[in-house]
């Protein structure tokens, strides 16, 4: 609940200057890394190298300003079209299942009130979400064989929407190993 109230209050902070444009709004994108091969800290796979080319073309025309991943490669590689293709940087923070060091981290940089990209695990996902200040979404983690989810969080005057997009292949068509 905190971090909703920080994180409410550098909206308003930051759309203050905007405040005869009824048009300013926030968004947060929230993705699953692509599919990844086994092992520790394992490589994307073939699709999930394209899933990554899929999530470049879903955004590329959405404004995203920074790119949030874990320390993960998945995360980072699922990123790599997306800086690479829209020149957008990243920002590495320390996945935690609190998500605390994600809101730090965005918190750290300034980055309340922009068009963000945050690219998590299937057991961060929903904890993201509900720490963004959607909180009737449902705890759970996201299915092992799902990564056509894309997570669109809104912020207009103060109030979060939440906005469930599929993008890319579906989920399992042409996933590798899970």
């Amino acid at each position: 609940m905190k971090y909703l109230l920080i994180f409410l209050a550098a909206i308003t902070l930051q759309n203050s200057g905007f405040a005869q444009q009824e048009s300013a709004v926030t968004k947060i994108f929230i993705v699953r890394h692509a599919e990844k091969e086994s092992g520790k800290d394992p490589d994307l796979t073939p699709a999930g190298h394209a899933r990554a080319g899929d999530l470049m073309r879903a955004l590329q025309n959405e404004g995203v300003q920074k790119i949030y991943v874990s320390q993960y490669k998945r995360t980072q590689q699922t990123a790599d079209s997306m800086h690479i293709q829209l020149k957008i940087n990243t920002v590495q923070y320390p996945a935690d299942t609190l998500c605390d060091n994600l809101v730090n981290t965005i918190m750290e940089n300034g980055d309340f009130g922009k068009t963000i990209l945050i690219i998590a695990h299937s057991n961060t996902i929903p904890q993201i979400i509900r720490k963004f200040g959607v909180t009737d979404y449902l705890y759970g983690d996201i299915p092992d064989n799902e990564f056509d989810n894309l997570y669109m969080i809104t912020y207009k005057k103060e109030k979060a929407k939440l906005k469930k997009i599929k993008y890319g292949a579906k989920s399992g068509a042409s996933a590798g190993m899970q």
